[in-house]
């Protein structure tokens, strides 16, 4: 990857706090360090045995691979994308040069990922946690999503097309545009809402006892609660005791029930990888031509 480098934790471990200013992209599923192959001493301390530091086309690959989502638990989903961007940007407004705008490995990384995406991984499984919930839901007539934050966001186009959607979320103002847009659209913050929706997604850190709060205001409850939040709780549990009329899926279950899914197109997979790597050995061993100074002899 140039003069870049990865190290790669797969792991919902953090990276020490003594690198709490490094270049470190965080998912749910692993930690990523960006650094420059001279940096790297600076960082071998904090390091544990089973951290992998990449470079060149597997950097690029494996980097490739997640961005395209065939990490995920589901398959091409965009999530992770969204984040990657919001962490480059992020870096992009501390000033940081291994994410300028100039850097060949990211602008490769951007535009490869774009056209993977749209050439290869179209109808490849579930794209996102929408399209799942559009599936479950769609012989309902309404859902409510908890949350404004990107999920939520990436969710609500997908069961937009039912009778009514209501958004429960701590700022309202964000989803402005989203009310401009759907006529079936309701906005409500958590201390004021009652749930309207056949089915709750739960798109947000919310906790449980907020959860069973909103179930219990009404009479008429959701049949169904979607939690899409990562860490771990008890709210099947807690609903099934004082709701056991309402039933509560799990992000677990959601990943174990695209398993089999994922068996079928697990050739298609292997495919792109195959796509991927072929693409990233191209970036790592081009040659280029620079006409204005020393570097072309060792280009």
């Amino acid at each position: 990857m140039e003069d870049i480098l990865l190290v790669h934790r797969k792991s919902n471990r953090n990276f020490s706090e003594a690198l709490q200013d490094a270049a470190i992209w965080k998912t749910c599923l692993r930690k990523i360090l960006f650094c420059r192959e001279d940096e790297l001493n600076n960082f071998l301390d904090y390091l544990e045995p089973e951290d992998k530091v990449l470079r060149g086309e597997e950097a690029l690959t494996l980097l490739l691979e997640i961005l395209c989502g065939l990490h995920s638990p589901i398959v091409g989903e965009t999530e992770v994308l969204g984040q990657f961007r919001a962490f480059v940007e992020s870096r992009k407004q501390i000033k940081d040069a291994l994410f300028s705008d100039s850097q060949k490995w990211l602008n490769f990384i951007t535009s490869e990922v774009k056209k993977t995406r749209s050439e290869h991984l179209v109808g490849i499984g579930s794209q996102s946690y929408g399209s799942l919930l559009r599936r479950y839901t769609k012989d309902l007539d309404s859902v409510t999503i908890c949350g404004s934050g990107q999920l939520a966001q990436e969710i609500l186009p997908w069961v937009a097309h039912k009778k009514s959607v209501q958004i429960i979320c701590r700022n309202p103002a964000k989803l402005q545009a989203f009310a401009e847009k759907y006529d079936n659209l309701t906005i409500s913050t958590y201390n004021e809402a009652f749930v309207h929706g056949e089915a709750m997604v739960i798109a947000a850190p919310v906790g449980d006892a907020r959860i069973l709060e909103l179930l219990g205001k009404q009479d008429t409850r959701p049949q169904g609660v979607f939690d899409l939040r990562g860490e771990d709780n008890k709210l099947a549990d807690l609903a099934h005791a004082q709701h056991p009329h309402v039933k509560v899926m799990s992000l677990q279950q959601f990943f174990s029930e695209i398993e089999e899914n994922k068996k079928d197109t697990q050739t298609k997979l292997e495919t792109i990888k195959a796509y991927l790597l072929e693409k990233a050995l191209a970036f790592t061993q081009r040659t280029e031509l620079r006409p204005l100074g020393w570097d072309d002899i060792c280009a």
